[in-house]
């Protein structure tokens, strides 16, 4: 108790001691942002000071209350030190531990009773660290924190910490109850698609080519693993004709549809609600996880889904397992195959029978894509093998309009553009495309980048939580699974 008074009384002081340096003549002529630093550094300094009495008081408070319930049965084990890292600086203290005899367990009664995280740093230095981790690379995570802050926290120590934040995102989703930001639409839509992330070699079960700076022709450093993005959100039906849609997609106008919407999504922004995740080298469980996500929300069992996919056989394959598994046949009225991927292979054919400079190949693909659109696939596949009757081509580029008769043919089922356009459907991977660029591509492979598999796991845990904006819900959710297990934690001594 003397201490405590003693410090605050310093504190006091030293406050009163920076009010009145502001306001001397001497700083009448001092640049504002150096006045700034200047009672940042002291505030900074007062805190750490007032956070050690607080542990100070706390301790004895927890200690002497153990003092007065031990028995027997709880054996004072004497002093033990550990760091604490706060957003004030570090913090170096001594504190007691018990050995509970029955338990068999150790206990910090301090600890317990500041529920202090087992690690050193604290609850808030590991939420913004995270938090920027999950957009930037670790080094630059810890960058403004230690220009800030006057630290030194590396980056091995950002990666430590975003590993241990991501730990409990799966049972965060799994038990998190279906709250939207706002009211879902009338139908929901599910999709999927895979992008590969950069693992290292060790970790991708094969030799490193080289570790000169300088690789040789044909080798690699590393590998990719695929990964598969789930993308699930809720819509309200956007009617369009096929006219809108070909003149959207050549940069025309019409008199229904705006420069600034795009026909083959629902109605552009009108996506609602969208819920994001990545599982790396699990595509069955992430089409699990997508359809429960829609099950979770779409509560009327009469609310339709449309799934959205590539002409990838293997996500198809996924899809058609995962729903069921789930028994939603019925609920699932549309698979559809993203229309633009289709239109580039229109591209694809027409190159090779016009040439890649010639005018009529954009009038052909127009006028084929428009045929998709109301719904005369066959007429389209008659005219690509009119190209191979007419046309004298290399084998390559032969080969080439037959894999475009091929993929399409092979897609049929999932090209029934005419009704979706009718039912204001959207008939594009649109949404799920831009994640696979923003969520996965433009964190997992910055230049030079090599991932863990269970680093790269965890991170994108950790990003959906960022990019669902669940951050908030997130951190509260995770520091409370760390209290409710800290009773008889075995804390190391960290330094």
């Amino acid at each position: 108790m003397e201490y405590k008074n003693k410090e605050v009384q310093e504190l006091k002081q030293e406050f009163d001691e920076l009010v009145s340096n502001i306001f001397k003549p001497a700083t009448n002529n001092e640049r504002i942002d150096k006045i700034e630093m200047y009672i940042l550094r002291i505030l900074l300094s007062i805190g750490r000071r007032l956070l050690k009495c607080y542990i100070e008081h706390i301790k004895e408070t927890a200690e002497q209350a153990m003092k007065i319930k031990s028995d027997f049965r709880n054996q004072d084990k004497g002093l033990f030190t550990r760091t604490y890292f706060s957003i004030f600086g570090s913090i170096r203290f001594s504190r007691k531990k018990f050995y509970m005899t029955e338990d068999k367990k150790i206990f910090y009664p301090a600890d317990r009773a500041m529920s202090m995280p087992k690690e050193e740093y604290s609850y808030n230095l590991q939420n913004w660290i995270g938090h920027s981790a999950t957009d930037t690379d670790f080094r630059s995570s810890v960058e403004l924190i230690n220009q800030i802050f006057e630290y030194n926290i590396r980056e091995m120590q950002a990666e430590r910490i975003s590993n241990k934040l991501s730990e409990e995102v799966e049972l965060f989703y799994n038990e998190q109850e279906n709250i939207p930001a706002e009211k879902e639409g009338v139908f929901f839509a599910g999709g999927f698609d895979d992008k590969g992330v950069p693992i290292l070699p060790a970790d991708a079960n094969r030799k490193v080519d080289s570790n000169g700076v300088r690789l040789g022709k044909g080798q690699k450093r590393g590998t990719k693993k695929s990964c598969t993005v789930s993308v699930t959100y809720s819509f309200d039906p956007n009617v369009r004709t096929a006219e809108d849609v070909v003149a959207s997609l050549f940069k025309e106008t019409t008199n229904t549809e705006t420069e600034n919407n795009n026909p083959c999504e629902p109605s552009g922004t009108h996506a609602k609600n969208k819920h994001i995740r990545a599982f790396l080298s699990d595509k069955q469980k992430a089409m699990e996880y997508g359809l429960d996500n829609l099950l979770k929300r779409s509560t009327n069992k009469d609310e339709n889904i449309v799934i959205l996919i590539d002409g990838d056989r293997g996500l198809e394959k996924a899809i058609d397992k995962a729903i069921e598994a789930k028994g939603i046949q019925d609920r699932v009225i549309f698979k559809v195959l993203d229309f633009i991927h289709v239109v580039e292979y229109l591209w694809k054919a027409a190159n090779i029978y016009y040439g890649e400079k010639s005018l009529q190949r954009i009038t052909w693909v127009k006028e084929h894509s428009l045929l998709l659109l109301q719904g005369k696939t066959d007429d389209v596949l008659k005219d690509l093998h009119e190209l191979i009757k007419h046309g004298k081509y290399q084998t390559a580029k032969h080969r080439m309009i037959k894999k475009v008769i091929k993929y399409l043919s092979n897609h049929k089922h999932m090209m029934n553009y005419k009704e979706c356009l009718a039912r204001g459907f959207p008939i594009s991977t649109g949404a799920i495309e831009s994640a696979c660029g923003h969520f996965v591509q433009s964190r997992m492979e910055r230049n030079g980048m090599r991932w863990s598999i269970t680093g790269a796991k965890n991170m994108l845990n950790l990003r959906a939580v960022r990019k669902n904006k669940d951050w908030e819900n997130y951190m509260k959710y995770y520091i409370q699974k760390k209290e409710e297990s800290i009773d008889f934690l075995n804390y190391r001594m960290v330094a």
